[in-house]
């Protein structure tokens, strides 16, 4: 047997007992080898004293009670397998730096979740990397068996909460609850054009139950799995959601040794008394084949559409503006037409502002209506990396930002801006879309 899985039957037992009273001793008889043993593969296999890991557990679920029960703290901290009040309050003000109380009260999310060595990962990362993205972590998500559910809509806004509710009620009919359930979801395409959306849903560790749930809507199935970035959201609101989604794609996934995977982006939800009280993100990766190089090019200037706007929802609204303007001018399928972007912020907030650019076909004219749309994009030498089409393109700019921190013949140009160009789609790369990012230069004097 190899040291993860003896390891692993020791995490095991720590988790189903986790509530009661634990000694190293009968940890130890469990995993079959002595306590210094014990110690040792522990601390290296998890990188946690293994009773340090116990009271991280522990506070972990004292912290899910805090903002999801009204339970009294002196409860929580018994009920979590502190043997007395004061361990527990000196316990998680050491972990999470706030007494059960202020962080019952707080916004900050304390998170130690169980581990499982069979999805663990091993990849040499820059420490800096790993200090500036602490709630990102690589795992290899093991194949995932359940109960699925496909939900269409017409609509894409609100279609996970939807699916979720849909998916409760088919559930609810044959006496299976949702709550305390690991439930996963990823979006679809569907090739009807009156339902377009899809929301796929996979309720695990139901397998047992599938003889018993007769419903057409209701059926086995099974989610791959894969090698995943996985970070959890600091809160369930839209707006936290995307910005986790845009920080580990724009920000983490350019800086890191990954590359964007072909499998499915998942969200993970926990759901309690019916409500989502938590979400996990899964951005999928693979290991990067190549490092792009950056090259100095010389640029002609070039006439755009420019699609501009302001605020947490500007990516969404400067896209429809743009998608609508090609179709009320018959462009949506020509592929003369090239697409450029540029955002100022990473984070998405009400200062943020996104641009789409739109260069059209050269014979093409504007209406008078539409005349002030008609902008510039300035010529001249620039800084260029390809990479994918990492959303707000942060971690791609700053690879770009700190290669000219170093460079001894050029330097940022403050009087232009930088934008992005979409490459053609046939040059996709098995459905995923690449860039050029331009950084504007000049010489050094």
């Amino acid at each position: 047997m190899q040291s993860s899985e003896i390891v692993q039957r020791a995490i095991d037992y720590i988790e189903h007992r986790l509530t009661e009273s634990l000694t190293l001793e009968e940890i130890a008889g469990v995993a079959a080898m002595s306590l210094p043993n014990l110690y040792r593969l522990f601390h290296s296999l998890t990188g946690h004293p293994i009773k340090e890991y116990i009271r991280k557990r522990r506070i972990n679920e004292a912290a899910i009670c805090l903002r999801d029960t009204d339970l009294p703290t002196i409860d929580i901290g018994y009920r979590c397998g502190f043997e007395s009040y004061p361990t527990f309050i000196k316990t998680f003000k050491r972990l999470t730096g706030l007494t059960p109380g202020q962080y019952r009260r707080s916004q900050l999310v304390y998170s130690f979740e169980r581990m499982n060595l069979n999805e663990h990962v091993c990849y040499l990362e820059e420490r800096q990397l790993s200090e500036r993205f602490p709630e990102v972590r690589v795992i290899r998500l093991n194949p995932q068996q359940g109960i699925g559910h496909l939900f269409v809509s017409e609509f894409e806004n609100g279609i996970e909460t939807a699916a979720i509710d849909h998916f409760r009620e088919r559930l609810t009919s044959h006496r299976v609850d949702l709550n305390g359930l690991r439930l996963f979801g990823w979006n679809v395409d569907m090739e009807d054009e009156t339902k377009p959306f899809g929301y796929q849903l996979l309720a695990v560790d139901l397998m047992n139950q599938a003889e018993n749930l007769k419903h057409r809507e209701l059926y086995s199935m099974t989610l791959n799995g894969g090698l995943y970035a996985v970070a959890r959201t600091p809160s369930v609101a839209e707006d936290s959601i995307q910005n986790t989604w845009n920080r580990l794609f724009s920000e983490w996934l350019p800086r890191s040794v990954f590359e964007q995977g072909k499998h499915e982006f998942i969200e993970e939800y926990v759901l309690n008394q019916d409500q989502i009280v938590r979400m996990k993100l899964y951005l999928p990766v693979e290991r990067s084949k190549l490092v792009k190089r950056i090259e100095i090019v010389e640029l002609s200037s070039l006439k755009v559409m420019r699609f501009r706007r302001t605020g947490v929802d500007c990516v969404k609204q400067a896209d429809e503006d743009s998608i609508s303007w090609l179709c009320r001018n018959g462009l949506i399928d020509d592929s003369r037409i090239r697409v450029f972007m540029h955002c100022d912020g990473g984070l998405l907030d009400e200062n943020s502002t996104y641009e789409v650019y739109i260069a059209p076909p050269k014979e093409f004219l504007p209406s008078r209506e539409e005349v002030d749309l008609q902008v510039e994009l300035e010529g001249g030498r620039y800084a260029c990396l390809e990479s994918g089409a990492y959303g707000t393109m942060t971690g791609v700019l700053e690879r770009v930002d700190r290669w000219l921190d170093m460079s001894t013949e050029y330097r940022p140009d403050p009087a232009r801006s930088w934008y992005a160009s979409y490459l053609p789609k046939e040059e996709a790369d098995d459905g995923i879309i690449n860039v050029k990012c331009y950084v504007p230069v000049q010489i050094m004097s």
